[in-house]
């Protein structure tokens, strides 16, 4: 049935495979390169657990298949395990998205219900405590790890590409090597139109020079889980065309529907998501994103190189979002 619901998103229906929910606006961090933990406080508007499963629901109906819960920090929400047992019912690939610092807390309640779980760490030293803004994050994390290994769940530790940890990358990657679990790479997102983080982006050759040493350790059999092609945007700049999308949709804690960062198509309380896709202003907003290529995150642009028939990234694409 997924596989179906993929090709129809692909070749008809062109809307969104995957549910991006920011669960909960709360986080204990507070991280340098990120400033979602400034609207911790706004916890209390957060969708509650039932206009969550009516949102499942929703999304069930116009054929999405995957839902990723993130935040602030997702593990933050106390009926998180209940979300997920009732996406799991639903059929629904399940990820979860945190800094892992509660993870050997919970793990036991969320992995049942959770196919992946990607964990973020930014260097293997004493950098990440610092730049979370969370003493023992870093060590917290690992652990969560450890015990997530001994389950059925997936895990993939996710570092974020900043000027604070350019030369960080072979502690990561032995990181990775001594924890026996994949890692990702992509660079930090610029917010707020860049008044808060833009001063640590790194610059377009910092990049080329951190994603080629990160591709040599892919081809000497390193578990990093990027494609060669997402590795080549910055190896080989080279434009794509955005169809992000058309492949996932991003729901903040409130409900509103943000295929983009700073869009809004309304909220899902009031609206469903096949009123939103098939709306003149939705479809509009994908044919123009796809003159975009300002993104690189991984979902973002492998995503897009899937829907645009690269043959390697489809194959991944549906082998990943089939196979739960």
């Amino acid at each position: 049935m997924k596989f179906i619901n993929i090709l129809k998103s692909r070749f008809i229906t062109h809307s969104p495979l995957i549910l991006s929910h920011q669960v909960t606006s709360l986080c204990n961090a507070q991280c340098k390169i990120c400033n979602l933990w400034k609207k911790s406080s706004q916890y209390k508007d957060d969708l509650s657990k039932g206009e969550i499963f009516d949102m499942l629901e929703k999304a069930k109906k116009a054929g999405i298949i995957g839902y990723v819960a993130w935040g602030g920090e997702p593990l933050l929400r106390k009926e998180l395990p209940d979300i997920l047992e009732y996406a799991k019912k639903k059929n629904f690939s399940t990820t979860v998205i945190t800094n892992g610092y509660f993870l050997k807390d919970v793990y036991k309640e969320i992995t049942p219900f959770t196919d992946l779980i990607s964990i973020s760490i930014d260097s293997n030293d004493e950098l990440h405590d610092k730049m979370r803004g969370v003493v023992g994050i870093k060590q917290r994390a690992i652990e969560g790890i450890e015990l997530c290994k001994n389950t059925e769940t997936k895990v993939v530790i996710n570092s974020i590409i900043s000027k604070l940890n350019l030369d960080k990358i072979e502690g990561l990657v032995n990181l990775s090597k001594e924890l026996n679990v994949p890692i990702v790479f992509e660079p930090m997102d610029i917010i707020d139109d860049g008044n808060y983080n833009r001063h640590l982006q790194p610059t377009n050759e910092e990049l080329k020079k951190v994603f080629s040493e990160i591709w040599e350790y892919k081809k000497n059999g390193y578990k990093i889980n990027n494609s060669y092609q997402y590795l080549e945007n910055f190896t080989k700049p080279k434009k794509y065309l955005c169809h992000a999308p058309k492949c996932f949709v991003i729901v903040d804690p409130q409900g509103n529907v943000t295929p983009c960062l700073n869009t809004n198509f309304g909220n899902i309380k009031k609206k469903s998501f096949e009123e939103i896709f098939n709306s003149k202003k939705y479809k509009e907003f994908c044919m123009n994103a796809e003159r975009c290529n300002e993104c690189n995150g991984t979902s973002t642009i492998e995503s897009s190189l899937a829907y645009s028939l690269n043959p390697f990234l489809m194959f991944a694409m549906i082998k990943n979002l089939s196979r739960y």
